[in-house]
């Protein structure tokens, strides 16, 4: 799933392309392992139903109380809107800001990486987002090149990370993903 937006200008629901991106590219992802995708949006107001299995859902707090509300669930990672959004990481005591909101501006975002857990107790999703679109980009890119090291550590468990995200800063496009806070294994807390 990714979040439509509403447009400045004419208020017209629109994609971010970055999402429109990031989807398409995990979709490639989830094809090559021959797993069905099925392509859905996050409607304007954010009201989804993520009680359902098999979901990845790319979509932050600002966009969807439901989002919001199933991130305060995590034990470790948390989203702040002061001035801007940051992550802050409880365990650790760091604050991750996107370059671009910083002074002055640096071609780094930063992104939530997750898989928690249903409302409902009934299973997990997955669930990321940057900070802002590169930080998400920047995610599929560290899922498509360090899937099976991410999956080794942490198997259908339940998890959080925060992933530093390097882009050049003409196309918006990742350079470097990595993993900017320990990845954080729920159970264990």
């Amino acid at each position: 799933m990714t979040p439509l937006k509403r447009e400045a200008t004419n208020a017209r629901p629109v994609v971010a392309m970055e999402d429109v991106t990031a989807a398409k590219r995990l979709e490639d992802l989830a094809r090559g392992f021959d797993l069905p995708v099925e392509l859905e949006h996050v409607p304007l107001g954010g009201e989804i139903v993520i009680n359902r299995p098999n979901l990845i859902v790319i979509c932050g707090p600002r966009l969807s109380t439901v989002m919001g509300a199933l991130y305060e669930s995590d034990p470790v990672l948390e989203w702040v809107k002061d001035d801007v959004w940051t992550l802050h990481d409880s365990r650790a005591g760091t604050v991750y800001r996107s370059g671009s909101d910083s002074e002055p501006a640096r071609a780094v975002d930063y992104a939530y990486l997750g898989r928690l857990g249903r409302p409902d107790g009934k299973g997990n999703l997955l669930v990321f987002t940057g900070i802002h679109p590169q930080g998400t980009l920047g995610v599929v890119q560290l899922l498509q090149t360090e899937i099976a090291t991410l999956w080794g550590q942490v198997g259908d468990k339940c998890f959080s990370t925060v992933v530093g995200v390097e882009y050049d800063l003409a196309t918006g496009e990742p350079v470097k993903a990595e993993l900017a806070s320990p990845l954080y294994r729920h159970e264990e807390d």
